[in-house]
């Protein structure tokens, strides 16, 4: 079978070439009903557009961006895949890169991409100052960007995200209301969302008149999620227990280090959730698996995925001066599971 062209189209219709390119952009300048002929021709013989030559037309390419922290990530592999799907049938093509926390690695590829002239980017970033006053030219002068996950950034734009204090708010009350009393936050350092997920963890203490305790907030310093951070988290819970001070709950504020718990805890010999309850944010499918099946908090990942990358093509196709929109912020609601690791 040859490949279906506009001048294929054209022919086949007894059309010009051009009237056939204007009715496929929705031009103005073409009737109604001779759009609807053109598209359905055009959708009935499977015609695809030639992306490169309209890319040489326009100066635009096809590509957009996406930067995030860990591609290993439960959380972020999903995002990943959900934009798979959705930017096939808009005939774009993704270029993910990681950038393992580190602001430098960051930069490296917001370089790369707007030396690709790409269409668009949707990042989390590194961290809450990282890059900004780059990412600020990209938006304003050379692509639109859109921000999702880890939204407490400088840049003026969309963003996309939860209620992160809301949520570790709620799980925490849970778990004081089910008679903990001894709660630990567990952490990456320097993460772009501990902040809120930890002043929702403290707020929670507060209303309960539960005293808050350094102690109990426990960072873990992590590059990459398959880092062995094992033996730091058992050194730190073994210390708390000599201290008389173990926690008997524990909420995990990361898709890594929730997932890691049940193990670290295993190796000290805790049982859970009798002697620690744990729950915490991760998108893993595996969590019902785990033993015991672990509670969580799970971010809607399809949901911020598709709003994002419907967000971006608006910006791609609106002509105005960026610097001059009004953005808006997207926060969406989590999901929380209670399984075995936590008795509620």
């Amino acid at each position: 079978m040859s490949e279906v062209t506009i001048k294929s189209i054209a022919k086949a219709l007894n059309l010009s070439p051009a009237t056939i390119s204007r009715a496929l952009n929705d031009s103005h300048e073409i009737k109604q009903a001779t759009k609807d002929r053109v598209l359905a021709y055009a959708k009935a013989h499977n015609y695809r557009p030639n992306t490169f030559a309209k890319n040489l037309k326009t100066g635009k390419t096809n590509l957009i961006g996406v930067v995030i922290p860990f591609l290993s990530s439960p959380f972020f592999l999903e995002f990943i895949e959900e934009l798979y799907k959705a930017v096939i049938p808009l005939n774009y093509t993704l270029l993910p890169f990681q950038t393992q926390n580190r602001e430098e690695l960051e930069k490296e590829a917001l370089l790369f991409l707007r030396q690709q002239n790409v269409a668009g980017i949707i990042i989390s970033p590194a961290h809450e100052n990282s890059n900004v006053s780059l990412l600020e030219d990209i938006h304003v002068n050379s692509c639109p960007v859109i921000l999702f996950d880890r939204i407490q950034h400088g840049l003026r734009t969309h963003k996309i995200g939860i209620h992160n204090s809301m949520e570790t708010y709620q799980v925490t009350e849970d778990l004081l209301q089910k008679g903990r009393k001894r709660i630990a936050f567990l952490c990456g350092k320097d993460i772009g969302n501990t902040k809120d997920r930890i002043r929702g963890y403290k707020n929670a203490l507060h209303n309960h008149a539960v005293p808050f305790l350094d102690k109990y907030i426990i960072y873990a310093d992590y590059q990459d999620p398959n880092q062995d951070i094992d033996e730091e988290l058992k050194t730190t819970l073994s210390r708390l227990k000599e201290q008389d001070l173990l926690p008997d709950a524990i909420v995990g504020g990361t898709d890594t280090l929730s997932i890691k718990i049940l193990g670290i805890l295993a190796g000290l010999k805790l049982r859970v959730p009798e002697d620690v309850a744990v729950i915490g944010f991760t998108n893993t499918n595996l969590a019902d698996y785990l033993a015991p099946a672990l509670s969580t908090i799970r971010q809607p990942t399809q949901e911020m995925a598709r709003l994002a990358l419907e967000l971006l093509i608006e910006l791609i196709e609106k002509t105005s001066n960026r610097a001059d929109q009004n953005f808006k912020n997207f926060l969406l609601a989590a999901t929380t599971t209670y399984r075995q690791s936590t008795p509620i």
